[in-house]
C-alpha cells in the first residue's frame, strides 16, 4: 500500500494541468513534423520522445533563469517550443546521418 502522502504527491503531479498542457502541445508539434516528414510509425515514437525531452529542458531552462515570456500558467511556452524544436531537429538529423552511412 502506498503511503497517504506519495499518493497524494504523485496524484499532484499526474494531474497538473501544467503536465497536460506540455505533452498536448509537443503532440501538436510531432504531429505537424510529421505531416510535413512522415518517417515512420517508429520515427513518430522516436519523435515524441525527442520532444518531450526538449520541451522538459526548455520548461526546465525557463523555470530556473526566470525568464516568464510567453508564460501559460507554469508552462513556460517559448522556451519550452524551442526546447522541442531543437530536440526534434537533432533527433532527425541524427536518424537521417545513421540512415545514410
Amino acid at each position: 500500500m502506498i503511503p497517504g502522502a506519495w499518493l497524494d504527491a504523485g496524484l499532484d503531479v499526474l494531474l497538473s494541468p501544467g503536465l497536460w498542457l506540455s505533452v498536448f502541445l509537443v503532440l501538436i508539434y510531432v504531429l505537424l513534423l510529421s505531416v510535413w516528414r512522415w518517417g515512420g510509425w517508429p520515427q513518430l515514437g522516436r519523435d515524441m520522445l525527442a520532444g518531450l525531452l526538449g520541451f522538459a529542458v526548455g520548461q526546465l531552462i525557463g523555470t530556473f533563469s526566470g525568464i516568464n515570456w510567453l508564460r501559460i500558467g507554469q508552462v513556460h511556452l517559448l522556451l519550452g517550443t524551442v526546447g522541442a524544436v531543437i530536440a526534434l531537429a537533432v533527433g532527425r538529423m541524427i536518424r537521417r546521418s545513421a540512415g545514410s552511412g
